[in-house]
């Protein structure tokens, strides 16, 4: 059995290329690290953060560790936490959890027999390829049309990168927004200029 050694505890994984990571907690820790790869080598993983970040930075840059093992299950949580609320700290900072807490909604629970043989048989059947340049360009145009249905947002981001002569600090108090949000925005919708 391959992992018969395996012990519950605390995991992360480290994108090398930004410093940063992700916390999880399993009490299958080795298991559940070779799960997240294998989703994120089929572009399935259910953390879009994580997925781009792989997608982006390629699977040479990303390394699974674990960083505590627990005797107890009952400390996972706990522990889990205190990594995601900065209380613990590894020497990447947490930043591609999507959830602000600890959660495992399965532990203790098993599906039925039944309930895993439809899972199979659905991972089986779909032939739906979620990394095509296709889908990926559906998602980005919904998500773009969704954003600039707004008017007052429009306006925000226009004023951004069109003066891009002032500060990030400027540009955010004329907007009514912090200077690390004015940066965020201004950096991402750049390529708008003259456009909006």
């Amino acid at each position: 059995m391959p992992y018969s050694q395996d012990h519950a505890g605390i995991y992360k994984l480290v994108n090398k290329a930004t410093g940063q990571c992700y916390v999880g907690q399993s009490q299958r820790v080795k298991k559940r690290i070779k799960e997240h790869f294998r989703l994120l080598r089929w572009g399935k993983h259910s953390n879009p953060h994580l997925q781009h970040a792989y997608d982006k930075y390629g699977a040479n840059n990303f390394v699974g560790e674990v960083e505590v093992y627990c005797e107890d299950v009952a400390d996972l949580d706990l522990i889990e936490n205190l990594f995601i609320s900065g209380e613990a700290w590894f020497g990447e900072p947490v930043v591609y959890n999507i959830a602000d807490f600890a959660k495992a909604p399965m532990r203790g629970k098993t599906h039925s027999e039944e309930v895993r043989r439809r899972i199979r048989a659905g991972r089986q059947a779909t032939t739906f390829d979620y990394r095509s340049p296709e889908y990926r360009a559906t998602l980005s145009k919904a998500q773009i049309d969704r954003v600039f249905s707004d008017p007052k947002f429009v306006a925000k981001v226009k004023f951004l990168v069109e003066n891009d002569h002032m500060s990030y600090a400027e540009r955010g108090r004329a907007v009514g927004i912090d200077t690390s949000s004015a940066r965020k925005l201004s950096l991402k919708y750049k390529h708008l200029k003259g456009v909006l």
